[in-house]
C-alpha cells in the first residue's frame, strides 16, 4: 500500500478523475504531477522542496555539506553522500534524522533512511 502524504484516499482520486472527465476542462499541470507522484508513492512537490530547504536543519550544517536527500518514496528516504565516511555517519544518525523529520513533516511519514555513495 502506498503511503499518502496528503491524507486523501483512492476514492478521492477516482472522484477527481470522474469530475475532470465530465467537465472536459484542461487539468493544471501541477495537479496532474501531484496526482502522478502520489500514485507512485512519492510525497507532494512541496514536501520535496521543503526537505531540500530544511536539510541542514534535519542533519546539521556539517553533514548537509556532504549529503543531500535524493528520493522519498513509501516512507524510505534515500540520501546521497560524497563518500563512505559520510554514509556511515548518516546511517549512525538514522534515528535522529527520523525524529527530526517527524518534527518538521509530521509523524509516521519516514520509516527508514537509505544511503548511497555518489562518486
Amino acid at each position: 500500500m502506498t503511503r499518502r502524504f496528503d491524507g486523501r484516499d483512492d476514492e478521492a482520486d477516482d472522484d477527481l478523475r470522474a469530475r475532470l472527465a465530465r467537465s472536459g476542462e484542461p487539468v493544471p499541470l501541477r495537479e496532474s504531477l501531484e496526482r502522478l507522484f502520489r500514485n507512485l508513492g512519492a510525497p507532494p512537490v512541496s514536501v520535496i522542496t521543503r526537505l531540500q530547504e530544511r536539510w541542514p536543519d534535519l542533519v546539521g550544517p556539517a553533514l548537509a555539506t556532504s549529503t543531500r536527500p535524493i528520493d522519498l518514496v513509501d516512507g524510505v528516504l534515500t540520501v546521497a553522500c560524497s563518500d563512505g565516511a559520510w554514509a556511515a555517519q548518516v546511517q549512525w544518525m538514522e534515528a535522529q534524522i527520523t525524529a527530526r523529520f517527524d518534527e518538521v513533516f509530521g509523524p509516521g511519514r519516514l520509516d527508514r533512511v537509505v544511503v548511497r555513495v555518489d562518486r
